[in-house]
């Protein structure tokens, strides 16, 4: 079946991990992605987190998680050699993706400039910190750093404990799906105009972009957003997350007209007829006391108990899973989002890793191949691009490859 993006080459220069979010999209939508990685080392995520033969065969949980259904090819790109590999593939590419500091691809040889000269309608993405240019531009960014500078890490945590971080890499995440739209519309704006273009994403923007209901709020009235802990930004108490007798749920509910159904499930339906729960100011005003006593109803039962009691009124509400309880969800099967690939080359088994978020009538996310060792379809690659034996050794001879 023909999905969005076969027959789309990306010449992909980018590791860790935002880059590789954006390129593992645009794989599972049938891009072919050249991986394009040091020698010896690879991406720096090959061995985070792994164990065991994971590690010998440079296959990190992180690794595997964003780059199956690339080919990788390992080079020197200080080698003139290697530079003229790199050249020919771009000749035949779409798009060149990197995520190096800002300056870094220029020195290689690889600009968006010098790329143009070798394919004009190319589709260049560069992703960084804070942009191509300006002040910050320089600043190393990881993820923790941008949840920091960009306003994310105010909005998390408590007035006791202070910021935290949000527990998974949301600002690589989100920069990664930025990057991935940026590009497919670069390339749908290439068929009605026959050019292409520099993509220049930031990771601090992509965050800025998610929290806009917190800017737009301090732009409009000047509120500073609180550390609100697992209350709702609306402030109203009736969004919370709230401890059972066996673990956790989160209940969201924001309008008046939810009120009485809330107040039926929790089995006060007097409630709803008191002051303080009928508008949504009287709950923001009474927050306090309100937090207080579902607390203390709540924990007395099981949280199936209220699961059933509140979901048979229309409550929004939700158990607080674990991660394996969340991916055994009869749902979750049912809507494929899982994908079970075979065991990267020399090992046993499958492996089984989260796909994107959507389906499609026609060309649905999928992967057939799993994620590359290092430097595994080098030659692979090279025959594609016509390098003879002869030619692959002598590279091989000379540290290109």
């Amino acid at each position: 079946m023909t999905r969005a993006f076969d027959g789309v080459r990306v010449v992909d220069f980018t590791q860790v991990l935002s880059g590789p979010v954006a390129t593992g999209n645009l794989a599972q939508l049938g891009a072919d992605i050249i991986k394009i990685e040091l020698q010896g080392t690879g991406d720096q995520t090959r061995n985070l987190m792994a164990e065991g033969e994971w590690a010998l065969a440079g296959l990190g949980p992180v690794f595997m998680g964003f780059n199956c259904g690339k080919r990788s090819i390992a080079l020197d790109l200080k080698n003139d050699e290697a530079k003229k590999v790199v050249r020919r593939m771009i000749e035949s590419a779409d798009v060149v993706a990197e995520n190096f500091k800002p300056g870094v691809m220029e020195r290689l040889g690889f600009g968006y400039e010098d790329v143009k000269a070798i394919k004009p309608d190319i589709v260049y993405c560069s992703i960084s910190g804070f942009g191509q240019n300006g002040p910050a531009s320089s600043a190393g960014a990881y993820d923790g750093a941008i949840q920091a500078v960009s306003g994310l890490m105010s909005l998390t945590g408590t007035p006791e404990a202070g910021p935290i971080r949000i527990a998974f890499p949301v600002a690589d995440m989100t920069t990664g799906l930025t990057a991935s739209f940026a590009i497919a519309t670069a390339l749908y704006r290439r068929l009605a105009t026959g050019k292409g273009q520099h993509l220049d994403v930031a990771m601090t923007d992509s965050v800025m972009s998610l929290i806009s209901f917190a800017i737009n709020r301090y732009m409009l009235n000047g509120s500073v957003p609180e550390l609100l802990g697992n209350r709702s930004a609306t402030m109203q108490t009736t969004t919370d997350v709230y401890e059972t007798a066996d673990g956790f749920i989160n209940i969201s509910v924001f309008a008046d007209y939810m009120i009485p159904a809330l107040c039926r499930g929790l089995g006060h339906p007097e409630w709803a007829e008191e002051e303080r729960f009928k508008t949504e100011q009287a709950r923001i005003d009474n927050r306090l006391e309100i937090f207080d006593e579902l607390k203390a109803l709540i924990i007395t039962k099981p949280t199936a108990h209220w699961q059933e009691t509140l979901r048979a009124e229309g409550v929004p509400m939700a158990p607080v899973l674990t991660v394996p309880e969340a991916i055994e969800q009869e749902q979750v099967g049912h809507r494929n989002i899982l994908m079970t690939l075979p065991a990267p080359k020399g090992m046993e088994g499958e492996i089984t890793i989260p796909g994107l978020g959507f389906m499609a009538s026609e060309g649905t996310p999928t992967m057939e191949r799993p994620p590359p060792l290092l430097g595994q379809h080098t030659e692979e690659i090279l025959s594609e691009f016509g390098y003879g034996a002869a030619e692959i050794t002598a590279l091989r001879d000379c540290g290109a490859i």
